[in-house]
């Protein structure tokens, strides 16, 4: 009778001490959930691609973003993971952030592109006037650095950022920069007159750099019409040329490039705006001068071509 009482205790032991192993086991995993938001919004992204990698860099999984998170399951806590939002096949337009997984707080915010966005991206108002009534280029740029999260305003992107060269009135000759290196004069005064994308681009590294962002900027000058939507569906918003008011360009003037014989017709209705959206026969922008409008799309890339196809993104 003994044996069969110690024999069933030991059974039981056995059985408790399994019971409690599996259920320890099942605890020390946990479910880790990425919130992807929006920049500046902070609003939800949806059917977005959500992939998990472990420290060794292979894959541990892959979810599409629903109703705000995608979630991963069994996930061992204190163990370092890798988050990338978007596509993989597009790595320049991905985000990834490595996270420490905390099974007390397993959720991850991350901002990212709003890639398959249903709406118009957010970018902020940011307007050009009073202060710079020739620097629709630059406050275009520092609405969209604001949307990434920069703290940085138009007046000190101009002064800091911004390469510019002043005109000079040599023997009766008005001489320049070319516009595609230097904004030529000050956009904060009449005498300011406008930069292409270059200097742009220049702009926005200089400041990316210092403020150490893990963003980079692109020259997209060029760009056929599917390849600028294309952005705007990865998330990205465009810094397009276009004229006032969608017109034809118009020139008046202009001067002579320094250091070369080259004369360069200046543009009095040349104007870039920051495009957000694009739906059906119109596009959305936000526009320095009015804040965000909505415009004629064929009218506008009509515009978009007839100035150079002149456009930069920062991603």
């Amino acid at each position: 009778m003994m044996k069969w009482r110690q024999l069933l205790i030991i059974s039981s032991t056995i059985f408790l001490l399994a019971c409690q192993e599996e259920h320890s086991s099942a605890q020390d995993k946990a479910n880790l959930i990425v919130l992807p938001v929006e920049y500046y919004s902070g609003a939800a992204i949806n059917n977005v691609l959500v992939e998990l990698y472990d420290e060794a860099g292979n894959q541990i999984g892959t979810e599409m973003s629903s109703d705000g998170e995608a979630v991963f399951a069994n996930l061992q806590p204190n163990e370092t993971y890798s988050v990338r939002i978007g596509s993989s096949e597009l790595e320049d337009f991905s985000i990834e952030k490595s996270v420490v997984f905390n099974s007390s707080n397993p959720y991850v915010v991350i901002e990212a592109n709003a890639v398959s966005h249903q709406q118009a991206l957010a970018v902020p108002v940011v307007k050009q006037n009073p202060q710079l009534p020739h620097g629709c280029e630059i406050t275009s740029l520092t609405a969209v650095l604001n949307y990434y999260g920069a703290d940085v305003d138009k007046m000190t992107m101009t002064k800091s950022y911004l390469p510019k060269e002043p005109f000079k009135i040599v023997n009766g000759m008005k001489y320049g920069p070319d516009p595609n290196v230097a904004y030529a004069g000050d956009p904060s005064n009449e005498r300011g007159t406008y930069s292409f994308a270059d200097p742009i681009v220049k702009a926005a590294e200089h400041y990316i750099e210092k403020a150490e962002m893990d963003l980079q900027a692109k020259n997209i000058s060029g760009s056929p019409i599917d390849e600028i939507e294309l952005h705007l569906e990865l998330g990205i918003p465009v810094i397009t040329w276009v004229t006032l008011d969608l017109s034809k360009p118009r020139t008046n003037g202009g001067w002579t490039i320094t250091g070369t014989n080259t004369f360069h017709p200046m543009y009095t209705n040349l104007h870039a705006v920051v495009l957000v959206g694009s739906d059906g026969d119109n596009v959305e922008v936000m526009d320095p001068l009015k804040g965000i409008v909505q415009l004629n799309k064929q009218q506008f890339f009509d515009s978009y071509k007839a100035l150079g196809e002149q456009a930069v993104v920062v991603y």
